[in-house]
């Protein structure tokens, strides 16, 4: 530190004046770059977030309110937009279980459990083909579910199968 002092002492007036006014200058401009502009950039995009957000929910009030006086109801909370019908709170194995046993199928599904993101795999046991085929078909129209993986054997029984299946919603 006392070699910097006897430096700064060696300099003459106008080369103390120049380096502390280029000092301030490097001060303010470090300043600015690497505080403020960040900042207000944040700052910037944040209420430019803000807006978009307003115009959003301004958009989709409107919407609603326009489908509400053509007697649509819109969708509520929770109902599932993939257009199946379901809700979220009935997850798709759930929705299997409950229209293959609606389809009289109960006594030969064997197994239902969630498979993947809201699939569900469906075990069957010497179902009737032709029953099985229905049932696929109604999920399908129905609530727009199909299978994406269908494993059959043919069962000791004529015209059976035992079957496992992958069941996806929309695809």
């Amino acid at each position: 530190m006392e070699q910097l002092k006897q430096w700064w002492d060696g300099l003459a007036a106008r080369e103390r004046r120049t380096l502390s006014i280029g000092g301030m200058a490097l001060a303010v401009i470090l300043f600015y770059f690497m505080i403020y502009q960040p900042i207000h950039d944040r700052t910037a995009d944040l209420e430019r977030e803000a807006r978009n957000q307003q115009e959003l929910s301004g958009f989709l009030a409107q919407a609603t309110e326009e489908l509400r006086s053509r007697g649509i109801s819109p969708m509520p909370t929770g109902e599932s937009r993939n257009g199946n019908g379901r809700g979220s709170d009935q997850a798709l194995f759930a929705l299997a279980d409950q229209t293959a046993r609606q389809a009289g199928l109960g006594r030969v599904l064997r197994r239902v459990e969630p498979s993947g993101q809201g699939g569900a795999r469906v075990s069957f046991e010497q179902i009737a083909f032709d029953d099985l085929v229905r049932w696929l078909a109604a999920l399908r129209e129905q609530h727009g579910v199909s299978a994406s993986v269908v494993t059959a054997r043919r069962s000791e029984l004529e015209g059976r199968v035992d079957v496992q299946l992958v069941l996806e919603a929309g695809s």
